[in-house]
């Protein structure tokens, strides 16, 4: 909830970004998947999650249910984009909505991101190796996601609130 002077704001739709979402690696992944249950609870379908489709070549993700009907239309229009997304639920308790990302077709650009990057926030990515490229290009895919998602499915009376680990 964001608070205001007088009252408190909730959000009609929240996204969660986080390289652990579907992908168990650390302390991330427990903290969403313990969190879930409250907020599905809460907001239903409005409470999306993005991670990265790190198993995409053999879409043999135990944590990922995918479901090629739910948001169909814009997953459609998503991949006209260029956007290579999946669409489904995590498979815990909870079955959150789960957008995966692959980002791998950013990196034939990413010297071009990473210069807009530069020359918009001035954040130095001359230094950064895999560690760095990899969640970069993520975060970037996770961005187009959104925006696609939010111009396609929601006006601008829709307050959207975007987390990202």
């Amino acid at each position: 909830m964001l608070k205001t002077e007088d009252s408190f704001i909730s959000p009609d739709y929240l996204f969660e970004v986080s390289w652990e979402v579907c992908n168990k690696v650390g302390g991330v992944h427990a903290s969403l998947t313990s969190k879930a249950f409250t907020l599905v609870e809460e907001m239903k379908d409005n409470y999306i999650l993005i991670g990265p489709d790190i198993l995409r070549e053999t879409h043999q993700n135990p944590e990922f249910i995918e479901d090629r009907f739910l948001y169909k239309s814009w997953r459609e229009k998503a991949e006209s984009e260029g956007l290579r997304i999946r669409v489904g639920h995590w498979n815990i308790p909870a079955k959150p909505i789960v957008i995966l990302a692959d980002f791998t077709p950013y990196f034939s650009q990413k010297d071009k991101i990473f210069a807009k990057f530069w020359e918009s926030y001035k954040l130095d990515s001359l230094t950064g190796g895999c560690d760095y490229i990899e969640p970069a290009l993520f975060g970037y895919a996770a961005g187009k996601i959104i925006e696609s998602f939010y111009d396609y499915n929601l006006s601008v009376q829709d307050k959207m609130l975007t987390h990202f680990h």
